[in-house]
């Protein structure tokens, strides 16, 4: 199974250093964003791929830009739901470009003709692109349920976040639910309190079992960490990225584990 862990992962590391680092921490995969307010972090996306590919990690998906506040004008009439739709269809165009897998999408507001419409477009370019965009699970379980029931598309595919549905929706079985829509992961613990983006040595309140047992149905998952590491710890960047490692690897023993029992 391929493991993936966010360029950025808590560390204000130079950009070429930190990829070799998690390169050689064994991740073989990488997850990042569109948003330019995080250049002076991470360098443009052209040249994180560059990087990416330089030290041969795979790209797995590729976060939207956005601004939390003006998520739910996506559902309203107006020139700011427009602009929402435009830059979402440039970040699906920038996945294209560059060879990621999907495009990881955050929805907030109240579902809407408007907003359903909108997405449509969206998706109409999906189909164009032949790049698949993935609702990843927030606050507002009522409108991922209410987009996935209305909108019925191929390219309309589910991000399951571990962490969200810890703290947030603990007793909501999005990979159930979801399981014919996933298509990708983001992968951290915390304190069930708190959305930390750790991992459990530093915090555990996740069922790693329970995920394990629900993703042992796929012939094929990248294990995605979306870190960014909002605890306050005394080991080093490369002490975190190897404990990263060590937990992603016992979460694929645990999926191989199960997939042996679903074959008996």
């Amino acid at each position: 199974m391929h493991k993936g862990i966010s360029f950025y992962f808590g560390w204000a590391i130079d950009p070429e250093e930190r990829v070799k680092m998690i390169k050689e921490s064994g991740f073989d995969s990488v997850i990042t964003s569109t948003d330019k307010r995080l250049d002076k972090q991470n360098g443009k996306l052209s040249y994180q791929v560059k990087l990416f590919k330089k030290y041969g990690l795979r790209l797995s998906s590729l976060h939207m830009r956005y601004t939390s506040s003006e998520l739910p004008f996506f559902w309203q009439e107006g020139k700011l739901g427009e602009k929402l739709k435009k830059t979402l269809i440039k970040d699906i165009k920038l996945a294209k470009k560059y060879g990621f897998t999907c495009v990881v999408v955050h929805i907030l507001g109240e579902y809407s003709k408007i907003g359903e419409q909108r997405l449509k477009e969206v998706l109409k370019y999906c189909d164009k692109v032949n790049i698949p965009i993935a609702i990843e699970n927030l606050d507002n379980k009522k409108l991922v349920l209410s987009t996935f029931k209305n909108i019925k598309h191929d390219k309309l595919k589910f991000c399951y976040d571990s962490g969200h549905n810890t703290f947030r929706d603990k007793n909501y079985d999005y990979l159930n639910k979801f399981k014919k829509e996933l298509i990708t992961l983001h992968l951290h613990d915390n304190d069930g309190k708190d959305d930390l983006h750790t991992i459990s040595r530093y915090h555990a309140s996740v069922d790693w079992d329970s995920i394990a047992k629900h993703l042992s149905q796929y012939d094929e998952i990248s294990l995605d960490y979306e870190i960014l590491n909002r605890t306050k710890i005394e080991d080093s960047a490369k002490d975190f990225l190897k404990y990263a490692y060590l937990e992603a690897c016992d979460l694929e023993k645990k999926i191989l584990k199960y997939q042996k029992i679903n074959k008996k």
